[in-house]
């Protein structure tokens, strides 16, 4: 678990400004040059184990805890594991990973009114930026949502980089899992159900930042369970559970 003596990683601010041309033109950054610059930064640089357990075919779900405190953002997690995933399948496409994203601030309340919140306004334009899926925060626009599911379920069919999601969503933090995000379990099984199978991931620290791989769930497996997200969960508590302890 995080403690006084835990690695401090800076915020990799040179990196969150190269985005800004792109939000603004509505143009692409490279993912693979992106995560790279920052993985490139963090020292001591993350252990990973279980790279073994990573398929053959870059067509699955990679499902990973939402581990993030003080001085470990959670782009520092998704960076690394971008990394991973680019040594394993190559680097001719780009992103190595199509990571679904969020918003982390809730609506805006003045009395009876409601505004959409800035993360909301910006995150389809940082969602594009970086090739990532965005979804609505907590659910407040459930058809924007619904239409993102729409686009990951049609470019399944063909996709040849893994699906990344962080099921507990911003609410996850460093030593301790959370439930999984409302709609997880159901969106897990659509994606198995058209035969994609997912990778758990655990990440914690154990003196060290560790990013440990897990064995393949099965897209059977998914379709059967009565809960895939749970299944997913139980999964990666497994895979951390001495490092939390």
């Amino acid at each position: 678990m995080a403690g006084p003596l835990a690695i401090q990683y800076a915020v990799p601010w040179d990196q969150v400004y190269s985005l800004w041309p792109h939000i603004a033109n509505g143009t692409r950054r490279n993912v693979d040059d992106f995560s790279g610059k920052i993985v490139a930064k963090m020292k001591p640089g993350p252990l990973f184990e279980g790279l073994e357990n990573l398929p053959d075919s870059p067509r699955f779900v990679l499902v990973a805890n939402h581990y993030q405190r003080k001085g470990l953002w959670i782009i520092h997690v998704a960076s690394a594991l971008t990394q991973a995933i680019a040594d394993r399948f190559g680097r001719d496409i780009d992103p190595p990973v199509h990571w679904m994203v969020t918003a982390n601030w809730p609506p805006i309340r003045v009395g009876p009114w409601k505004f959409a919140s800035p993360g909301d306004v910006l995150l389809p334009r940082v969602a594009h930026a970086l090739s990532c899926y965005p979804v609505s925060f907590a659910g407040n626009n459930p058809a924007y949502t619904a239409g993102t599911i729409k686009r990951i379920l049609k470019a399944a069919e063909t996709q040849q980089r893994p699906i990344g999601i962080f099921p507990e969503g911003a609410a996850g933090s460093a030593g301790q899992l959370t439930a999984p995000l409302p709609g997880v379990d159901r969106f897990l099984a659509l994606l198995a159900r058209k035969g994609w199978p997912a990778l758990p991931v655990g990440v914690s620290e154990n003196g060290r930042f560790v990013i440990r791989f897990g064995e393949l769930v099965s897209a059977a497996e998914l379709v059967q369970s009565p809960d895939a997200a749970a299944l997913m969960m139980s999964r990666i508590a497994d895979l951390i559970r001495n490092d939390e302890e």
